[in-house]
């Protein structure tokens, strides 16, 4: 049995939400993960090219025997990067594609002061009224990708905003050195959506490579999370060719995360 049950469309990067579908059933894949359709991020625009309104996108979901579990943004909780009229249009793709999660970025830099934390309950805060205000269903889902991948800040954060869930990018706190068991218990009960990847470090630079080709230890990642929880979460193949187009195909990267232990 594979680790990965979904993958996100930045490996498929000039594929239509359709062709995506499409590239998951193929695969027996029950889950996508959409952040680039059509050579885009700005899903909003493609997705009405595609499909002319969200309603459009529910009709040809229902079929499809896919569902999507995370739409991406490039918003950023912590810092300036958060746009609440963007994220609202967004939010109206994400509840037409039945989604649970709509997910922002932590933002740049490696430590958290009060005034930054100060800053991101606010906006969680807001957002979480104007949310119900307006009866938007899709949830924030922060993903640590940046400053929460110090294990200082997440922990900070937790404490701070603890009911807000977590994106876990496991291949981006390991490879900022932090151990994956100290991370998953730190992150504990808000642990809502996992990436995967693998890399190996060469000419001293860490460089992505096929699953089971680097040095990411998978293996204790999956006994963490084959532990008691009863609603495990989404474990994507975040095969990151849309950053990097010389990357091999994310055919090959799935065929590749089947046998990856």
């Amino acid at each position: 049995m594979s680790l990965v049950n979904c993958f996100s469309t930045l490996g498929c990067p000039q594929l239509s939400l359709h062709q995506a579908i499409e590239l998951a059933q193929a695969q027996a894949l029950s889950m996508v993960e959409v952040r680039t359709v059509s050579g885009s991020n700005d899903l909003p625009a493609v997705l009405g090219q595609e499909f002319g309104n969200p309603e459009e996108l529910t009709a040809y979901l229902a079929d499809t025997g896919v569902a999507i579990p995370v739409v991406g943004s490039s918003h950023r909780l912590i810092g300036n990067a958060f746009d609440f009229q963007e994220l609202q249009e967004l939010a109206r793709w994400a509840d037409a594609a039945a989604a649970r999660f709509l997910r922002v970025f932590d933002g740049d830099g490696d430590a958290l002061d009060a005034g930054l934390l100060d800053g991101a309950q606010a906006r969680y805060e807001q957002w979480e009224t104007m949310r119900a205000e307006q009866g938007i269903q899709v949830r924030l889902l922060i993903e640590t990708h940046g400053v929460l991948c110090a294990h200082p800040a997440l922990e900070a954060f937790c404490n701070r905003l603890p009911t807000i869930p977590i994106l876990w990018d496991t291949h981006h706190t390991w490879a900022a050195g932090n151990d994956l068991a100290a991370t998953y218990e730190t992150i504990g009960q808000r642990l809502a959506h996992v990436h995967v990847k693998d890399s190996i470090i060469t000419d001293g630079k860490r460089r992505y490579v096929l699953p089971g080709q680097g040095d990411f230890p998978v293996s204790i990642l999956l006994e963490l999370l084959l532990d008691e929880r009863t609603s495990a979460p989404a474990i994507s193949l975040e095969w990151e060719k849309h950053w990097h187009p010389e990357l091999p195909s994310l055919e090959l990267a799935l065929a590749a995360a089947t046998s990856w232990r």
